[in-house]
């Protein structure tokens, strides 16, 4: 009986690992999302400056999900370098 509670506990972790990794890959390659890995150099799509190579999160959505807040201008970006917030458009 042990071994059926094992077996269903790595199924279903191996099951929640496989789609994350899924999620993971799928915003990668389609480079937008938040589950993605983004391992290109951004730049503020405002005025081009570019994202510091050491990150200091200004809010929480950055802190949990990557981008930046520009120095420069102060326009907040993703870790793709879309514009985000009430600043975007």
């Amino acid at each position: 009986m042990a071994m059926v509670v094992v077996m269903v506990v790595v199924g279903t972790l191996f099951l929640g690992l496989l789609g994350l990794g899924t999620l993971v890959v799928r915003d990668t390659v389609r480079r937008r999302g938040k589950w993605g890995v983004n391992p290109r150099p951004i730049e503020c799509p405002n005025c081009g400056e570019p994202a510091p190579v050491v990150r200091k999160p200004a809010n929480r959505r950055q802190m949990l999900w990557g981008g930046a807040t520009c120095a420069e201008c102060g326009q907040e970006y993703d870790k793709w370098g879309d514009p985000v917030g009430a600043d975007a458009g």
